[in-house]
């Protein structure tokens, strides 16, 4: 044997026999903690968090599922049960999102946190009697509270309490913008009048708020657009269905001129001559049949009035009476 292989047998020998030692210090796969979280001094804050961000992005069955996990360590975590409430409200649950913030004013009553989000939760309901008192009570608890002076300020707003709102407005954010927030809820509801006032207000007091230039701008071209539409809208207006047999108003004559053409006798017997060598003549172009407007016993399929103008006149047949004839000589 060689002294190469005689070396490689050697330590081959000394990895068999080392293996006890070497796996008091390798870590085995087998016996680690599969559950990562266990070696966290606060699972439930990683798993909070994350479940915030997730729901600022978006993905909110991976945000339920954390809050969720969260519920099972901390049963009474309130920001848990306020962020499954809103996963509730989000996929249009409402009684079940109610009562998750229910639960939650149960478990914390004095928590402005929480009256704050119920509050919100029944101003997207537009149920702003709860919303103004769930605020109110959290306005007491906090009443330093810039947020939740605010949302009691546009829920007394939106509720048509304008004098109270304003002053909450003035107190969570000042002045010009206390009077540009109640101009963007009246555009909100429609009242443009009312709600430029309340811009121009705005700018007056604060020349350097863009927004509500901006807003103002904005109502002023709404108001512009509508009266040319109510213009065009009165200019263009149909007119009224023509009766059948009429003709287009560009070729009507009015009723003066229709009264004023008399049919003479010459007129009569010409026409009978005709009438008695093309007794199927179509009408001509332009021209309407006035059938319509004579007794159903005298009525013709093949009459024809070259007459017509969308008043009735006389109906000219080729077998009239002497008496007919009579009363035409009468007309002139």
């Amino acid at each position: 044997m060689s002294m190469t292989r005689f070396t490689a047998v050697i330590l081959m020998a000394s990895m068999l026999t080392g293996c006890a030692s070497w796996g008091s210090r390798w870590p085995s796969f087998a016996n680690r903690d599969g559950d990562p979280r266990k070696n966290l001094k606060n699972p439930s804050k990683l798993d909070l968090d994350y479940a915030k961000w997730q729901e600022q992005l978006g993905n909110m069955t991976v945000a339920r599922e954390r809050y969720q996990r969260v519920l099972r360590d901390e049963p009474q975590s309130v920001e848990a049960l306020l962020g499954l409430a809103r996963m509730d409200q989000l996929a249009v649950r409402m009684t079940e999102a109610e009562q998750g913030f229910r639960k939650a004013l149960k478990n914390s009553p004095n928590d402005p946190l929480v009256l704050d989000a119920l509050g919100q939760f029944y101003a997207a309901q537009e149920k702003w009697p709860q919303a103004i008192d769930v605020l109110k009570q959290g306005l007491q608890v906090a009443p330093k509270d810039d947020m939740i002076r605010f949302h009691l300020a546009v829920a007394t707003a939106k509720s048509g309490d304008l004098a109270t709102a304003k002053s909450h407005f003035i107190n969570s954010v000042g002045e010009a913008e206390a009077e540009y927030n109640l101009g963007l809820i009246l555009h909100d509801q429609g009242n443009l009048e009312l709600a430029e006032q309340h811009f121009i207000q705005a700018t007056v007091k604060k020349p350097t708020l863009e927004q509500a230039q901006y807003w103002l701008n904005e109502i002023r071209i709404e108001k512009e657009t509508k009266n040319l539409l109510a213009g065009t809208s009165r200019q263009q207006r149909p007119e009224m269905a023509a009766p059948a047999g009429a003709l287009p108003s560009s070729t009507r004559m009015n009723v003066a001129e229709v009264t004023e053409q008399r049919i003479s006798p010459n007129d009569v017997l010409g026409i009978q001559q005709t009438a008695a060598q093309q007794p199927h003549s179509a009408p001509q172009t332009g021209v309407a049949l006035a059938t319509n407007s004579l007794p159903a016993s005298s009525r013709s399929a093949n009459v024809y009035n070259p007459f017509a103008t969308g008043t009735a006149l006389p109906t000219i047949n080729g077998n009239l009476t002497p008496q007919q004839l009579e009363q035409l000589r009468n007309q002139r």
